[in-house]
């Protein structure tokens, strides 16, 4: 069977309200810019599952996962990536009529009316972080940029007309994971895992939630070789991990996810699958994540540095 290419911009630009209407599921509730539906997938009594129609997202507060349409598609029929793909292009659905999504002009039309909202175009890639992000990192999230730098880049972008400049941190599929220096988290698509081949023999992968996890630990190994190591950028790409694992015939791993129920939820379904793992969040468990852990370290250790000046100038004043 050959393989087949496919226009992933056009596919998740299909809206994903259109395609459950296709499929005979209705919101239990419309909402201006979004609706809530009972979840396709698994018993939902409360209708957990949002669907953004500016942004042709979905999210399940159920469970914390969300995406495009392709993982929707993927969640709903228990498939891979590709066979998600496949059906949406080739309207392979029993209940869809191929015309009810696939008219070009529709589309067109959707992506119109999405482009000045939420569609990032990429000006720029550098390697070099500008000032203020290199502060961000350095003094809020203290993270030592000589040892993270061959990891992140400067990414410049637009939105409807305004640029904009973010901390890039590139995944698998060629998408990046955006920070700037205030709240910002956002994505340039495709949205996938990141995965780092490290470079210590033996060492057994470490799996993360976000990027400043994975940075806060190699900013404490220092200049330790660094372990294999997946970073989720999202819980809802839990599968997709469990898929590299298995795939890499890995069947164990040291899992720094965050202190809250989705974090929890994500080791489950990892543990789940038969892979081995080690919760090194118990290192951290007074702390929202392994970051706030490592921030409130390194503050504790500034403080202690600055005591011993503070006395001598008290002893010279007497």
């Amino acid at each position: 069977m050959k393989s087949r290419f496919y226009d992933l911009q056009y596919i998740k630009a299909i809206p994903i309200a259109d395609y459950l209407h296709a499929c005979g599921i209705k919101p239990a509730k419309r909402y201006n810019g979004y609706a809530l539906y009972h979840a396709p997938y698994r018993e939902d009594s409360n209708a957990s599952l949002k669907v953004d129609f500016r942004q042709n997202l979905w999210h399940d507060y159920g469970t914390s996962q969300g995406g495009s349409i392709i993982d929707l598609v993927m969640k709903m029929r228990g498939c891979s990536a590709y066979e998600a793909i496949a059906h949406l292009a080739e309207g392979k659905a029993t209940t869809l009529a191929p015309s009810s999504f696939h008219r070009e002009a529709h589309i067109g039309q959707r992506r119109d009316e999405q482009r000045p909202n939420n569609t990032r175009r990429i000006l720029s890639i550098n390697e070099a972080l500008p000032l203020h992000l290199q502060s961000y990192l350095r003094e809020v999230r203290k993270i030592d940029l000589a040892v993270v730098s061959p990891y992140l880049h400067h990414v410049r972008y637009e939105v409807g007309g305004r640029e904009y400049s973010a901390i890039g941190f590139p995944n698998r599929a060629g998408g990046y994971e955006l920070r700037d220096d205030k709240t910002f988290k956002g994505t340039i698509a495709p949205k996938d895992i990141s995965v780092i081949a490290g470079q210590a023999n033996n060492a057994p992968l470490c799996i993360f939630e976000g990027v400043m996890d994975f940075l806060s630990l190699l900013t404490m190994k220092g200049k330790e070789a660094i372990s294999p190591s997946i970073v989720l950028n999202s819980v809802s790409n839990i599968h997709r991990a469990v898929a590299y694992l298995h795939e890499k015939g890995i069947d164990s791993v040291r899992a720094f996810f965050d202190n809250d129920p989705a974090g929890r939820q994500a080791l489950q379904a990892i543990q789940s699958t038969g892979i081995k793992v080690e919760d090194m969040s118990r290192h951290y468990a007074q702390y929202k994540d392994l970051n706030e852990y490592h921030v409130s370290r390194q503050k504790a250790m500034e403080q202690k540095q600055k005591k011993p000046q503070s006395v001598v100038k008290r002893g010279i004043r007497r």
